[in-house]
């Protein structure tokens, strides 16, 4: 398997859309942990980051596919532009384009 690409940066954000997928699938994260044989804390610590070898992307990437990548994508996206939004409401700063 090859790693498709690096548009998610593993953290807390990747791993509550990722579960919140699978809820929209009517599954979970767990037992997608268990119907595949790995072991909950395993694929937690690729989807935080923790695990940032090759073998935690691939698995990353296996996770994010199970869950749907475009449903990810989009969850994902949406989060990441809400952050954003957040960040810059916060710091005047940033809404002026000075640097910091």
């Amino acid at each position: 398997m090859t790693v498709k690409n690096k548009m998610f940066q593993p953290r807390a954000i990747l791993h509550e859309v990722i579960d919140g997928s699978f809820r929209s699938m009517g599954t979970t994260f767990e037992a997608w942990c268990r119907e595949n044989d790995v072991h909950s804390s395993t694929a937690r610590n690729a989807t935080y980051g923790q695990s940032s070898g090759v073998r935690g992307e691939e698995l990353r990437e296996r996770i994010i596919d199970a869950a749907g990548r475009d449903t990810v994508k989009a969850a994902y996206t949406k989060r990441m532009v809400m952050e954003a939004s957040r960040l810059k409401s916060s710091c005047p700063a940033m809404e002026s384009g000075a640097a910091a």
